[in-house]
């Protein structure tokens, strides 16, 4: 299995390459997301937010989105997530997606696992990317240990991170046959961080 990195949206259609598991693709202004990100999780005005929303309804975070974040911070929540449904919902047909939004102190899913779903779309807004092994590496006989939390990456083979900012989709084990989804978790000892993530609903 291989890994695009890019900047052009276009490259998205790439996950539908069988040897293809990810694609992440490097977004502008992906810095001062990560500013205006960083200035919002110290606010500490991020509760956990799960909704699920049309496709093409651009106003549908804002009526979820808390009225107290600050404007410009406001705007750059309602763009990522605005955008990044919309193609979502081009790129694998889809009317509806699910979308979460949280600020996170540690790591959620500190196991590597897959995600029993087609897709995930994971952009780290702020903080520390998620962490994946590539299929390629993963010593499926640790992984498939559940008594163990060590990480299940064959040797002298490395632990990859997604780049904060970017938009990256990852596939999961219900996405095609003879492939077990995506590995990863949640990095750890990392400190604070602004994930958000959009599920296409099928």
């Amino acid at each position: 299995m291989r890994q695009v990195f890019s900047n052009r949206l276009g490259d998205f259609a790439a996950i539908y390459d069988e040897d293809v598991e990810i694609v992440s693709v490097k977004r502008p202004r992906a810095n001062t997301c990560e500013a205006l990100s960083n200035r919002l999780i110290r606010s500490r005005q991020v509760p956990e937010l799960r909704w699920i929303q049309p496709v093409d309804d651009p106003a549908a975070p804002a009526r979820v989105l808390p009225a107290t974040i600050d404007g410009d911070i406001h705007s750059v929540l309602l763009d990522q997530i605005s955008e990044a449904s919309e193609m979502l919902g081009e790129l694998v047909a889809c009317e509806r997606v699910g979308v979460r939004l949280e600020t996170l102190n540690g790591p959620m899913c500190p196991r590597f696992h897959v995600d029993h779903i087609p897709c995930r779309m994971l952009i780290t807004l702020s903080g520390v990317g998620t962490e994946w092994i590539s299929n390629n590496d993963v010593d499926w006989v640790v992984f498939d240990d559940l008594e163990t939390m060590a990480p299940p990456v064959q040797e002298n083979r490395q632990i990859h991170r997604l780049t904060t900012g970017h938009w990256s989709l990852l596939k999961g084990g219900a996405w095609q046959d003879h492939f077990r989804g995506v590995v990863h978790r949640s990095p750890h000892g990392v400190g604070e961080r602004l994930l958000l993530a959009l599920d296409p609903i099928l």
